[in-house]
């Protein structure tokens, strides 16, 4: 079984979302975010994909859509559970680390929450309105470890700390 990780930032009030879009600014989380995913399968619902734009490159992109069949440079399942057993698939035939990231929306993070070992929380100090938020989770069956604590500047917009969650 591959390892199902959650790679998601949220601020203190749950928001991981605004008009389809990211509702700060954070240079050095969007950093991390590259370097946890390269080369690695990213599974997204079809709205985050749409607000990305695009295939993200050196990484599978794996798009969940009920609406769309085909999208250039991406591999579209209409459920959850296929798009993850690809990614599974994927990582087995090119010998790669067995871990499938998924990177939202709401939807997709709510509906894979109970089957995730693993969660890579950015929490972004602050208060802000949104329109997506991350669900609830409970983290008492979960080890924390600190990767990376982070003070604003001028080019992120909020303090933000980086969290590893293993499932125990």
């Amino acid at each position: 079984m591959a390892l199902i990780t959650h790679l998601v930032a949220m601020s203190n009030n749950r928001v991981i979302g605004v008009n389809n879009d990211l509702p700060w600014k954070l240079s050095a989380d969007l950093k991390h975010f590259k370097e946890y995913t390269i080369g690695k399968p990213i599974l997204m619902g079809r709205k985050t994909f749409e607000s990305i734009g695009r295939p993200l490159p050196q990484r599978v992109n794996v798009v969940i859509s009920r609406s769309i069949s085909n999208i250039d440079g991406a591999h579209v399942f209409n459920k959850i559970d296929e798009g993850i057993k690809f990614a599974q698939e994927y990582n087995k035939k090119n010998k790669l680390n067995d871990e499938v990231i998924v990177i939202g929306g709401a939807q997709i993070f709510l509906e894979t929450i109970s089957k995730i070992d693993k969660l890579v929380l950015t929490k972004v100090d602050c208060n802000i309105e949104g329109d997506v938020f991350y669900p609830e989770i409970n983290l008492s069956s979960y080890l924390r470890k600190n990767i990376l604590n982070h003070t604003k500047d001028t080019e992120n917009q909020y303090n933000f700390t980086i969290d590893e969650y293993e499932r125990i």
